[in-house]
This record gives structure tokens, sequence and C-alpha cells, in this order.
């Protein structure tokens, strides 16, 4: 009796173990949804300016090389690099020696001939007054108006020869043709020069000019005339206004560029090869719907079309996009997004339509 009654209740406790371990096994799992964090910004509404990034060097407006025009040695320099000097004023003298008795001579043989055309005039005249008393033959009256015709031949040619050794004297004082400053001396004191060689070399300095290419498909949008803020990362802190002055007319085929001729006034701190910024002012766009660049994904096939992820029900969804205008910290949105709705800033990779996020921070547009 005991032995059947023991024997029945290990039976009914395996039976229990048994129905408890299929119950457990039957029972659902518990699903875990992803959330992944994410950044945002709201699309808002806001006035941008459209301006055109350039980079380019600055040259001065003109730059002439110094030369003299006759050979002789240096006998005094008067400026160096960096001297400012107006156009007309002596930059270096030139020995002249031999230039002064050249000109001494040129001055005698000239006084020679005009002694000789009074002379000759003299005789002309005493010829003049004899063939009317018929002291004289027609051809000795012919002869004296020849010799005189020949005196004042000669005195014409000593004339010339004078200018020309004044002319001389008168280079050898190296005068500044313009106005600038001194950005090189190629020669000291002592050297024998000759004609042609490089003494200086002077920058107009009044006036820079800041060439740099544009592409192609900006063409129609700089006109000349515009205002230019320029900058120059040489000067920290350093910013002065500009005007385009000129615009190529012409696209180069292998680079699909063109150039602009920024003109910028000459200031104190400014120095020819400098490497500056402009930024040129296109144009004006009021009331535009504006993201974050960092809310964009673009495959580079065509600038004007995007793709972002919108936030909603926490959430996100990929939205096709078209872009306009873009500065610096927005973008403007064309098509695609309504003012208010919120996009996800640098969307992680993860990222796909329909995926729960959870927003971290949610900016305004350009923040």
């Amino acid at each position: 009796m005991h032995t059947k009654t023991y024997l029945l209740a290990l039976a009914i406790a395996a039976g229990g173990a048994a129905c408890s371990g299929t119950a457990e096994s039957q029972s659902p799992a518990v699903e875990t949804i992803r959330t992944i964090p994410v950044r945002t910004a709201t699309v808002e509404t806001r006035d941008l300016i459209e301006t055109l990034s350039l980079t380019g060097t600055l040259d001065p407006r003109s730059e002439v090389t110094v030369v003299p025009e006759v050979s002789a040695r240096l006998e005094r320099v008067l400026k160096t690099e960096g001297d400012r000097v107006s156009r007309g004023e002596l930059l270096a003298v030139l020995d002249d020696a031999d230039f002064r008795l050249s000109r001494d001579r040129a001055k005698a043989h000239l006084d020679v001939a005009e002694a000789n055309r009074a002379h000759a005039r003299a005789e002309q005249d005493r010829a003049d007054s004899l063939v009317k008393t018929g002291g004289i033959t027609d051809k000795d009256h012919l002869a004296a108006k020849v010799a005189v015709q020949v005196a004042e031949a000669s005195e014409s040619q000593a004339k010339s020869e004078l200018a020309i050794t004044d002319r001389q004297m008168e280079r050898s004082r190296i005068l500044a043709p313009i106005g600038g400053r001194i950005s090189k001396r190629h020669a000291d004191a002592g050297t024998v020069i000759a004609a042609g060689t490089p003494l200086y070399t002077i920058v107009d300095d009044s006036v820079f000019e800041f060439r740099s290419s544009v592409a192609s498909g900006d063409f129609g949008k700089v006109k000349v005339g515009e205002s230019v803020v320029v900058t120059v990362d040489a000067l920290p802190g350093f910013v002065t206004d500009g005007q385009v002055n000129r615009i190529a007319p012409q696209v180069d085929a292998r680079s699909r560029s063109f150039e602009i001729i920024i003109r910028v006034p000459g200031k104190r701190e400014l120095v020819s090869g400098l490497f500056a910024r402009a930024q040129v002012k296109v144009r004006e766009v009021p009331g535009s719907l504006t993201v974050p660049p960092a809310a964009l994904l673009r495959d580079g096939a065509d600038p004007t079309k995007a793709q972002t992820y919108v936030v909603k029900d926490n959430k996100v969804e990929r939205r096709d996009v078209m872009v306009g205008v873009e500065v610096p910290d927005a973008v403007q949105v064309t098509t695609g997004l309504s003012a208010g709705e919120v996009v996800v800033v640098d969307p992680p990779s993860a990222l796909g339509p329909g995926t729960q996020v959870q927003v971290e921070r949610a900016t305004k547009a350009g923040s």
C-alpha cells in the first residue's frame, strides 16, 4: 500500500514538471525595437544672399623695370627696396664725364658753324651789291649763295649734334617713370651698366588687381561694377572693399572657366603677390526655405537635387528635394519640404526609411 502511494506521487510530480517545461518553451519571445539617436534641425524661412567665393593673387596695377638708355658707370644710387617714389623723381646718377666732353666738342662745332654761316652771309651781301654794278660774275654770285646754304646746313647739323649730347647728359640721370614703391634694386654704385640693363623694378601699388578664375556656370552671375569684400590670409582681421573691373569675354575650353579682374584700392598693409579671397555678391533671395548643408545627401550627379530625412512621429522618411542658393551655413530648398518640418542633421549610415529615432537636439537651419 505504501509502495503504490509513493509511485503515484512520483508520477504526478514528473508529469507536472513535464507540463511546466512545455509551457516555458512555448511562451512568445519579447521583441526589442532599435532606436537610433539623431540630431535634427527645423526647416525655417530666412533671407539669403548668394555670393561667389573667389581666390587669387593681388597684382599691382602696373610694374615697370627701369633701365638706362646709355652705357656708363653707376655713380650714385639714391633709392632702394621699399622706398616710395613719385613720377620724375631722381633714382640714380650715371657718370657723365664722357657725355660732358662730347657736349663741349659739339658746342665747339656749333660755334664754328655759326661763324662760317655769318661769314657766308656777309660774302653773299657783298656779292649782291657787286652784281648790281657788274663787279662780279653771275657764277661768283651763285657761288656766294651756295656757300650760305652750305654754312646753314653745317650749322643745323652742329645744333643737332649738340642736342644729342644734351640728351645723353639728361639720360645720365635716372628718373622714376611712374609713381609707386621700389620692389627691387638690381645694381650697386660703381657697377658699369650697359644700356638696357635693369636698375630698378617699380610697382604701382596705389591700386591692385585681384585676378581669379570662375566656373563657366557662373558667367552670367557676375557683373562689372559689383562691390566685392576682400580678405587676405596673411593679414588676419584685414578686410577691404573692391569692385569688379573687368570680365574676360572668353571661357577657357579646357578648364571651363573664365577670368575676373577685381580692382582693390591700395592700402599700407598690402603688397603685391599676396594670396587673397573675395566674396562677390550675386543676388538676394528673400523668404527662402532653408536647411543646414549637413542635412542634405548628394551623389554629385546633379547639384540641384538632393535627399534628406524628415522626422515624423519619431520615425524618419527619406524625401527628395530640389535646392537653390547655397551659403556657408544654409541651403535653399525650393521643393520637397515645408517650413517647420524637422530634418536629420548628419544622418548616421544605419539610418533608413521607417527607422525609429530618438531626437537628441533640435536646431534651426544655419545653426
